[in-house]
């Protein structure tokens, strides 16, 4: 595994996260406060000069610094100020300016890979309140302008800029320093991303641009000074983060050695969700109303577009082995999947096949014990576990006029993997309905797509398993797992 550091010095917002001032202290508690968080997160601060002035806490040239066998980071701020504002809060300004290095050494002969820049921040004003055992910050800064120049062996490859504007940062640290729990929001009217990497062999210049910013962050700090995720999750990191946006646009231009490229599209909003902690993983998404084009010179025809009205994905999983069985879930679906007309006439120049909307959602959910940690084998073999359950709750294709659709739901017993060849023996039904398969399968013979015996030999298997449904061309099955047997329609099969 990756060490499992979490730097400072990549953004300015992950000192003021990390780092909240406690009300109804002294300055100079706040700022021993500080130290030794950072202490417990793997990096260390310097500074040129402490000192007090009136009601307010001074701090010159304070550095951040990370230095381990994988990474060396650096984070400068000129000047930093906590005031006590008399009223049981604590006012913290900084520099208006702050600048930032990394570095990783190459490994088996890879290049080293760094990064340098500054962060902007004019305005940026931050707010603490609460106790020594629950402190609580609002950050408002009307602009966040961040530059970030990455290189390879010291040598420049581009610039990365990102500019977040009218931003408010709110969290919540509450526990001991070496047991800090987290949770906070974020929010920016705007984000404006613009990109520019030269690596001598691919070139990527383009912007991106988002509205309504928004993300929250919770979690566990116990165990975040280990190197290696899983011994840090054993003994109680955890985290759950979530972001979000709304009206989204961008364009990239691409050269490599085939060519000129170019990608743009833009959406009305999606998210992304990320969390873990030594029982489970969820990594989730999804968008709406997404529309891409692609034009290139390797491309057979000017231009290819694509869009569909909605996209989900949720990967929920159990990683650490229990007694009992845990949830786990899988959700992959995109809807009205549309592509142009130059991508269909590839294939169906005569239009042969009915060029609706594609739709494919594949929902599942249920249960399952893992007897080893999911984690800690990411390093060596493969995780054992047991399926216990599992509810098909959606199955869902749409596509060129036929339309597939299903849902059941079983239970498993692993005490017998002999009666279905090293398969937990099943019990539990699934239901599907099939229209349109028939009138599809006479397009795609008529087509030539594919021949007369592979369509009769589809036909003979449908027919094994299928009945004549209710409506014209429909098929339905019920497939039952009962009693150690399988059952198609009511007729054993096994």
């Amino acid at each position: 595994m990756k060490p499992l550091k979490f730097a400072g010095s990549a953004a300015i917002l992950g000192l003021l996260a990390a780092n909240p001032a406690l009300a109804d202290v002294t300055p100079e508690e706040v700022w021993q406060n500080w130290q030794d968080l950072y202490a417990v997160s793997g990096s260390s601060l310097t500074t040129g000069s402490v000192a007090r002035e009136g009601d307010t806490l001074v701090i010159t040239d304070l550095k951040d610094i990370v230095d381990n066998a994988t990474t060396k980071s650096e984070l400068s701020i000129g000047e930093l100020r906590l005031r006590d504002s008399g009223d049981g809060t604590v006012e913290v300004t900084m520099s208006q300016e702050a600048s930032f290095s990394s570095s990783t050494p190459g490994s088996d002969g890879g290049k080293a890979m760094g990064a340098s820049g500054h962060i902007k921040m004019p305005g940026i004003l931050g707010t603490v309140s609460g106790s020594a055992q629950e402190m609580a910050y609002t950050f408002n800064a009307p602009s966040l302008d961040i530059l970030i120049e990455p290189s390879e062996d010291g040598a420049s490859v581009g610039k990365v800029a990102l500019l977040l504007s009218d931003s408010i940062s709110k969290y919540k640290l509450t526990g001991a320093a070496d047991a800090k729990v987290l949770d906070g929001s974020f929010d920016a009217a705007s984000a404006a991303l613009n990109i520019e990497v030269i690596d001598g062999e691919t070139n990527v210049v383009g912007s991106l641009n988002a509205a309504d910013v928004s993300g929250t962050m919770a979690g566990t700090f116990t165990g975040i000074e280990e190197e290696d995720l899983a011994d840090a999750l054993a003994k109680g990191f955890e985290f759950d983060t979530n972001f979000g946006f709304g009206a989204l646009n961008y364009e990239f231009d691409i050269t490599d050695e085939t060519g000129p490229a170019k990608i743009m599209g833009g959406s009305e909003g999606g998210m992304f969700q990320m969390a873990m902690n030594a029982a489970r993983m969820l990594i989730a998404g999804g968008g709406k109303n997404v529309a891409v084009s692609f034009s290139g010179a390797q491309l057979p025809f000017p231009e290819v577009n694509l869009s569909y009205a909605q996209s989900g994905f949720n990967l929920t999983l159990p990683i650490g082995n229990a007694d009992d069985p845990q949830d786990f879930a899988f959700l992959a679906k995109i809807v009205d999947l549309q592509v142009s007309e130059e991508l269909w006439s590839m294939f169906d120049p005569t239009g042969a096949l009915p060029h609706d909307p594609a739709t494919l959602v594949i929902d599942t959910s249920g249960q399952a014990r893992l007897t080893s940690d999911l984690v800690a084998s990411a390093t060596g073999a493969a995780p054992e576990g047991e399926l216990h359950s599992l509810s098909i709750n959606d199955l869902t294709a749409r596509v060129a006029g036929a339309e597939l659709t299903g849902s059941g739901a079983f239970t498993f017993d692993n005490t017998d993997l002999t009666t279905f060849s090293g398969v937990p023996a099943p019990t539990g039904t699934l239901d599907l309905k099939l229209v349109g398969g028939n009138g599809l399968l006479d397009k795609l013979v008529a087509m030539g797509l594919i021949g007369q015996d592979e369509a009769m030999g589809a036909r003979m298997m449908l027919a094994m398993f299928a009945k004549v449904g209710a409506g014209a061309d429909e098929l339905t099955s019920q497939l039952e797992f009962k009693d150690k047997h399988f059952f198609a329609n009511g007729q054993q099969l096994q």
